[in-house]
């Protein structure tokens, strides 16, 4: 995971590198990974609406009680 994220040593890589090229189902598994990662960095959280209506709600209720 620290590889994915570059927050590993220029010689921590070069061995995870090296691994990779060696052993075909790790490097299968790691492909994976770099697909997820992607996925997640592309996926866009936002408050239901219903969230958003009762957050408004109490807001206004604040509002009224000042």
């Amino acid at each position: 995971m620290k590889r994915l994220y570059h927050e590993t040593s220029a010689e921590e890589t070069k061995e995870i590198d090296k691994a990779l090229l060696c052993d075909n189902q790790l490097q299968c598994q790691y492909q994976e990974l770099v697909v997820l990662k992607k996925e997640l960095d592309q996926v866009r959280l936002e408050p239901s609406d219903s969230t958003v209506k009762n957050i408004l709600h109490y807001a206004q209720g604040l509002h009224e009680h000042s």
